[in-house]
């Protein structure tokens, strides 16, 4: 690599970090006087899943990172099972969690419509139509997957509550539909360089430490999947710390298929921290 590049890199990083020093500050001093050594949330878990696409031709492992409530990440992979088998890490088995998932959790509420209102307005690459697509083109084959995990997740175990499913309140909700590219935007990654880079995954280890998530020693520096995992799993983190917004529509539940429609995108919301009438778990509305 130039050097002159990496030079370019890290000044991005620097100027993201600079303008979201403000509220990394106070999500270190909110989780500081709300999370003493007594809390009972201590052995929770926040769990982001980065979906690849189960119908491609050799499809790659899921990958997946766990955060502690002290910001303590850990690394795995998933292999895709539609019925979400295997989809809780060991480590979190028997624990209390928050699984947040980087993919759309259904289809589009009017038939006709190109995408959700929550892709909509959190601007998502993907856009999800009213019908499963086909397999073939960019996005469908992880679009019928994701909304086929999501369907048989809610479905067929009352562990995985979907926030906003059929009255399920936001405290008490474990299930969600995360949005990385938007989570990196709200850490400050305004100009990161492209994440499959080498610069752009070494801007994101910066922000990263700038949040005070500590990686494991391996690898030393992450995949852009798994940081795209990381950032579900710092969403699901912020959803179960009161500092998350979500946007879009309830989800509904199709009477024929089954499917579920529309439906949230959580996104990291740092300003809430400034808000000390916000309890822990309840999340902000559109």
């Amino acid at each position: 690599m130039k050097r002159g590049h990496w030079y370019r890199a890290a000044g991005a990083s620097l100027i993201a970090a600079a303008l979201t020093a403000r509220y990394v500050a106070r999500w270190r001093r909110g989780r500081g006087q709300r999370h003493g050594e007594h809390d009972p949330l201590l052995g929770r878990a926040y769990i982001g899943l980065d979906l690849s696409d189960p119908y491609a031709a050799s499809p790659r492992p899921c990958d997946v990172a766990m955060l502690s409530q002290g910001l303590e990440c850990s690394f795995t992979t998933w292999d895709f099972q539609e019925d979400g088998t295997g989809i809780i890490p060991e480590a979190a088995i028997g624990r209390s969690f928050i699984l947040a998932i980087d993919g759309p959790q259904g289809l589009a509420g009017a038939d006709g419509a190109v995408s959700r209102e929550s892709e909509r307005l959190v601007a998502a690459p993907g856009r999800t139509g009213y019908r499963l697509p086909e397999p073939g083109k960019p996005y469908n084959g992880l679009i019928m997957g994701s909304v086929r995990l999501f369907q048989n997740l809610v479905a067929l175990s009352p562990r995985f509550r979907l926030i906003g499913m059929e009255g399920i309140d936001d405290a008490v909700a474990n299930l969600l539909e995360a949005f990385p590219g938007g989570a990196w935007r709200v850490a400050g990654g305004v100009g990161l360089p492209a994440k499959r880079t080498l610069e752009g995954r070494r801007a994101r280890l910066d922000l990263v430490r700038q949040l005070d998530i500590r990686l494991p020693a391996e690898p030393e520096l992450p995949s852009a999947d798994q940081f795209d995992a990381l950032m579900a799993a710092w969403t699901a983190w912020c959803f179960g710390n009161g500092l998350a917004s979500k946007k879009g529509l309830p989800p509904t539940r199709d009477p024929e298929t089954g499917i579920i429609r529309e439906g949230y995108v959580v996104l990291p919301a740092p300003e809430l921290a400034d808000d000390g009438r916000t309890p822990r778990g309840v999340v902000a509305p559109v």
